[in-house]
């Protein structure tokens, strides 16, 4: 898939299941602006292979997925809760840990514009960890520049149910709201109707 320019970033930590069950998140949250564009690569393969310890043999199906997020924000919570990071004691930086970034589940809103007409799509990858990809920088009309720092995130494959294949990430197709693809992903997040998540 190409780069795409996306909104309405959310997030929760990985909790349990995935393993032929439902998975569970805590920690819910969801932003508005935090995202300029979303890089996501798949790979297919007709052997038989494995994902997160469960066995694909049905032929070409995805075996991997990566997802790079181009952050808009400079935001010290998403470094917090997608990257592990943590605010030094003597300090109060933000400070990058020897630690593995938690599992968390992520998705994020697609807005597709056709002769004036607006259409929204939504992702929510299931587990992913993700670890920092650098900073990007961009200049326009030669006197603006801004810098974007870029998380790359490997997707796991999950099974939600006995006997299923293994799972990546589910999709809310086009010809929705952006309200109602918000309400899907709040929904995957564990984040209830009227407590709007982590702001943003």
């Amino acid at each position: 898939m190409a780069k795409k320019t996306c909104k309405g970033l959310t997030y929760a930590k990985y909790a349990s299941g995935g393993d032929g069950g439902a998975i569970t998140y805590s920690g819910g949250t969801a932003k508005t602006d935090y995202l300029c564009k979303v890089d996501i690569n798949e790979t297919r393969d007709s052997q038989k292979e494995h994902a997160d310890g469960h066995q694909i043999d049905a032929s070409n199906l995805l075996t991997a997925v990566q997802v790079a997020l181009e952050l808009a924000n400079n935001d010290a919570d998403i470094k917090k809760d997608l990257l592990g990071h943590k605010t030094g004691a003597s300090t109060g930086e933000l400070d990058v840990t020897e630690e593995d970034a938690p599992f968390v589940g992520v998705g994020f809103i697609l807005c597709n514009r056709f002769k004036g007409t607006e259409t929204y799509e939504g992702y929510w990858f299931h587990k992913v960890q993700f670890s920092s990809g650098g900073v990007s920088s961009s200049t326009k009309k030669e006197n603006e520049q801004w810098e974007h720092e870029t998380i790359n995130g490997e997707a796991m494959g999950v099974v939600l149910s006995r006997g299923a294949k293994a799972l990546f990430y589910t999709h809310y197709d086009g010809q929705s709201t952006e309200a109602a693809v918000r309400t899907w992903l709040n929904g995957k997040a564990g984040i209830s109707s009227g407590s709007g998540g982590g702001g943003g």
